[in-house]
This record gives structure tokens, C-alpha cells and sequence, in this order.
């Protein structure tokens, strides 16, 4: 997966106000290399994503 794919998800997220989450980049790390994916981390621009959504009760 390339960093672009995942940065364009985001913003397309941040527009439409809906929760981002970013679990980690797999066997494949934002710079190509392949490794494990423990190694490749989950970072995105130096920082996690773990947003979740809100939840509202309606009484």
C-alpha cells in the first residue's frame, strides 16, 4: 500500500467528519521495504490513528 493511498483516505475522512483509524502498514512499510509488519508500525506522519467513532443515545 502506498503512504499517498492512505494520506488520501484520511483527508477524505477528515472532510466528511467521520473517524480514521489506522491499524498499521502490513508487510510492506511506507518506504517499500518489505519487513514485518510489528516492525513497519503504525505510524502515519509520525503519529497513530485511533479514532473511533462517536456514539449518541437518542432518548
Amino acid at each position: 500500500m502506498q503512504e499517498s493511498w492512505v494520506l488520501h483516505i484520511k483527508k477524505q475522512c477528515q472532510e466528511q467528519k467521520v473517524a480514521f483509524f489506522f491499524k498499521q502498514w502490513g508487510t510492506w512499510g511506507s518506504d517499500g521495504v518489505r519487513r514485518n509488519k510489528k516492525e513497519n508500525g503504525a505510524l502515519l506522519d509520525n503519529k497513530l490513528y485511533r479514532e473511533y467513532p462517536k456514539f449518541t443515545t437518542n432518548n
